[in-house]
């Protein structure tokens, strides 16, 4: 349908799309005409050579074809608001329409009107509409999409007129107008003919495309920008969408949204502080290349701790995304901790390695308190060759993010792709176009494992490159996770041999071949030594253990690290080393850390312990190195197991599963070269074995809640007073450990617990995720979950909820520190700058830790209008007696100090 076919009938300017905070109406027209330019450019400019290539082939088309096509549609995508009850929402430019019939029945989402209505009029285009599943209304549904939920597909739409299915649509003029607007869009943009097929992923990418063009021409500053100059008539529409296409690359360049081009260079010159490369570098850097000559593929790369494999990642990242199309990467960690760690050496390697400017974004929850991240005053920083690098203002806007051509965020981001909300198509947009590169595998439990699996699945069929990493991983779940992605690409039999150990192996997406290599690695020996801890009233005991263990450190010096399984259990042996420590002339530096500190404190102490324990800054010869504390102690929980690059003469640990027991040993002499004291000339991981008075294993009352008990005994059973070698012995552990025959075929009542756990984890997931590719009947399932993002988890049982302890003074007023300086801000509107301090002293807490709650824990009624604050629970402490300050929720005491954290008592 071209504009001759609708005779004299001219689009009415009047109408608008646009108006909320603008000094007047923007035309409905000038809207799609912005928004189809916007995607002709960002086809250009910004959207992956992968993608283009996939939608284009689910089209039967060439790639500028298919770029025309998507523009055209996204031309139409606010078409629904030519509808009464929409204009209406206007009330003074709806009282200038004339002829027009009144708003009746009743109040209809736009995009619900354009999905309804698009099928027909495209089927007189040529658009196959033979059915429900046909293009033309495949096209109708993804454009009803464009607001983050995809509708079900009505077999009435493609039977009866779409005023019929939808009569507040409006008849007479307004189907007059919505037919000559979509005749005016057609002339304008000329689009190639219909296309013969669409598949309903390429249709998932479609929208998210349109999402992200639409996002980009609503910005106020833009729509305020073209006010001025908008069309006085029809014959001036042309050339508002010639001005439209001459704006969007400054618009996606303001936006961040420039691709990254990483410069090519060996790995020698990619990292020039590695004088000499390793074993598995080297391996990886001369035999990866001539595995990619068909397109993508997924990395697996399985080596010991601290042995370079993050430079092994961005190397490989680099050159997969080079051969498949992909430039830019992601880099997924396990928690908000290690992605902040990870975020400061991407910065580095960026600035470094990328050729243009190119944003890099932090993803996370709180990731805007990372001051590297999110300084003050920076709006539209880029890469430059001497610039910071940090995001412009509009990639730090929710669900955003992740299209930026670099990122480094938790899991969370990559999972939440594959649950079917809000906005999924866009999230899987920004994954399409980049490599990922999941960090730490081994640390996801099987509920995220089986999304992980889904995710991949995905990413194989969009021929997305993926390198995964670990240090610990059983090959049965490394088998699944490859097998997955392949699936994806559309070989289903292929599986995984046992992995190499230390190694890496390769599946090729195209072909399906799996290449694997194995590689030297330096060996080492790492000292395990057993230590029996009494259980006592239900918990461990440690205290003559770490007597025993650490008197060598308090009279010889050296630098020691203590991994609790608990926040209580790490907070009394700090209490005990403290007193112990007290009571020496010359007292070794004691640090705690973990996740109950505000997060300010928390990521001072982090600061800190990096400054003692990591490498020195100051020298580039660790072993002359005098900044290192003569006798230092790091009391911490699971916080230092991953990412962290610290370095302790010797590691002491709570009995864990034996993948977790060898990352922690990966903390031990990970520094070489470093002078040690004469006690720790070898690397040693202590183990402290809690047992009964019979000398058995008997587990704390706690311990079942953080580890399978199955595992527990497993890895108790296997280890023993003697030496392990690194790499040698690993691989064969942690087989061993997770192997289903363990016990000879007896299973034992927590080996059954065990497994049926994992079967129960691995089917929510499968039931509450979206569809595999191959299995997918519709859209609509890609969005089909009314939860919003905020109330789902990919995370079993990760029901966190966000602590503020605010001290109380003597009238009743709330404050944000102890000295009563900085009171709790109750106004309407609080400023960028005094959120952020609010939240940096929050700290996350189990809900299930906040049972009794009242209204006396809520927050300010201001804060309800704040996403940020509003779900924030207070707890009020007052200044008892004897100077603390204590709070209470039910039968829970809150206690918070600068050196313990949050301590929680519960009282019978």
């Amino acid at each position: 349908m071209h504009a001759n076919q609708v005779g004299q009938i001219d689009v009415d300017l009047l109408l608008w799309g646009k108006s909320y905070g603008l000094e007047r109406p923007y035309p409905l027209i000038c809207h799609l005409l912005d928004t189809a330019a916007m995607v002709d450019v960002l086809w250009k400019q910004y959207l992956s050579p992968n993608v283009k290539r996939f939608i284009a082939a689910a089209l039967g088309v060439g790639v500028e074809e298919a770029g025309r096509l998507v523009a055209f549609w996204a031309g139409l995508h606010d078409i629904g608001k030519c509808m009464p009850c929409f204009q209406a929402m206007n009330p003074d430019e709806f009282k200038r329409l004339h002829d027009y019939s009144e708003a009746n029945g009743e109040k209809r989402r736009h995009e619900h009107a354009a999905h309804v209505w698009l099928g027909r009029p495209l089927s007189l285009m040529g658009y196959d509409a033979r059915s429900p599943q046909s293009i033309a209304f495949l096209v109708a549904q993804l454009l009803g999409g464009h607001h983050g939920r995809f509708r079900v597909r009505d077999h009435r739409e493609c039977r009866y007129p779409a005023t019929a299915v939808l009569r507040e649509l409006g008849e007479e003029k307004w189907e007059e107008q919505r037919e000559a607007i979509m005749a005016t869009v057609a002339d304008i943009l000329a689009p190639p003919p219909p296309p013969t097929g669409l598949s309903l992923e390429a249709a998932a990418l479609a929208c998210g495309i349109t999402i992200l063009a639409d996002w980009l021409v609503s910005q106020e500053d833009y729509l305020t920008r073209r006010l001025p100059n908008l069309p006085t008539g029809v014959k001036d529409l042309k050339r508002h969408y010639q001005h439209s296409l001459h704006l969007a690359p400054q618009l996606i360049q303001e936006a961040g949204l420039t691709p990254v081009r990483l410069r090519d260079a060996s790995f020698a010159e990619e990292f020039p502080q590695i004088k000499q490369p390793n074993e598995l570098q080297l391996s990886v850097s001369a035999q990866l290349p001539a595995l990619l000559t068909i397109g993508p593929g997924l990395l697996m790369v399985t080596a010991p701790m601290g042995v370079g494999k993050t430079e092994v990642a961005f190397h490989a990242a680099r050159l997969l995304g080079q051969a498949s199309g992909t430039p830019g990467f992601l880099f997924a960690l396990p928690t908000m901790a290690t992605a902040d760690q990870m975020y400061g050496r991407t910065k580095t390697y960026g600035e470094s390695q990328a050729e243009d400017d190119a944003a890099l974004t932090l993803l996370h929850s709180m990731s805007w308190l990372n001051d590297a991240y999110v300084g003050e005053g920076v709006d539209s920083t880029v890469i430059t060759e001497d610039a910071n690098v940090t995001a412009p203002d509009w990639l730090h806007g929710r669900k955003r993010g992740l299209l930026a051509p670099m990122s480094v965020g938790t899991i969370d981001q990559v999972l939440l792709a594959v649950l079917p909300l809000k906005h999924m198509p866009l999230r899987m947009l920004g994954l399409a176009g980049k490599v990922l590169i999941v960090d730490e595998v081994h640390a996801y439990d099987a509920y995220m494992q089986e999304l992980l699996s889904k995710a991949l699945t995905w990413l194989g069929r969009l021929g997305v490159p993926v390198v995964l990493m670990s240090a610990t991983l059983p090959t049965r779940i490394a088998g699944r996770l490859v097998a997955s992605y392949l699936r994806g690409a559309g070989h289903p039999e292929k599986t995984l041999a046992p992995i190499q150990y230390p190694g890496w192996a390769y599946a090729d997406a195209g072909s399906g071949k799996i290449s694997t290599f194995e590689v030297r690695s330096k060996p080492r020996d790492l000292c395990i030594e057993r230590r029996l801890a009494p259980v006592k009233a239900s918990t461990l005991d440690r205290s003559e253990a770490l007597r025993s263990l650490l008197s060598p450190l308090v009279d010889e010096g050296g630098c020691a690290g203590i991994v609790c399984n608990t926040v209580a259990e790490a907070q009394e042996t700090y209490l005990f080393l403290r007193d112990w420590f007290e009571s020496l002339p010359n007292a070794p530096e004691l640090t705690l850390l973990h996740a109950r500190f505000p997060a300010r404190r928390r990521e001072e102490i982090t600061t800190e312990i990096t400054r003692q324990f990591g490498k020195c800054k100051l020298c580039p010869v660790l072993a002359e190195c005098e900044h290192r504390p003569k006798a230092a102690v790091l009391v911490a929980t699971q916080v230092i197991e991953q990412s962290l690059d610290l370095d302790f003469d010797l590691m002491i640990s709570d009995l864990a599963p034996i993948a977790l027991l060898l990352q922690r040993s990966g903390r031990c002499h990970r520094h070489e070269s470093r002078l040690r004291p004469s006690w720790a000339a070898e690397p040693k991981l202590a183990v402290l074995r809690p047992s009964g008075a019979d000398g058995e294993l008997a587990l704390p009352r706690s311990w079942p809640f953080v580890y399978s008990p199955s595992l527990l005994r497993r890895t108790d059973v296997l280890i023993t007073d003697g030496v392990i070698a690194i790499p040698g012995d690993v691989q064969r552990l942690v087989e061993t450990v997770y192997d289903d025959a363990f016990t000879d075929g007896e299973m034992s009542e927590e080996d059954l617990e065990w497994i049926g756990k994992e079967i129960a984890e691995s089917s929510l997931a499968e039931m509450v995720a979206i569809p595999r590719p191959e299995e997918l009947a519709g859209l609509h399932l890609l969005t089909s979950s009314d939860v919003s993002e905020e109330m789902v988890s990919t995370r079993l049982g990760a029901d966190s909820t966000r602590v503020l302890c605010a001290y109380q003074g003597p009238d009743g007023s709330l404050f944000l520190d102890a000295e009563h300086s900085m009171k709790l801000p109750d106004a309407a509107k609080l400023s960028r700058r005094m959120v952020k301090a609010i939240l940096a002293e929050t700290i996350p807490l189990r809900s299930t830790l906040l049972r009794g709650r009242d209204t006396i824990n809520e927050p300010p009624a201001s804060w309800l209008k704040n996403a940020w604050l509003r779900d924030l629970v207070v707890i009020p402490l007052q200044k008892q007696a004897d100077g603390r300050a204590t709070g209470w929720i039910g039968q829970r005491e809150f206690q918070l100090r600068s050196d313990l954290g949050l301590r929680i008592t519960t009282h019978a």
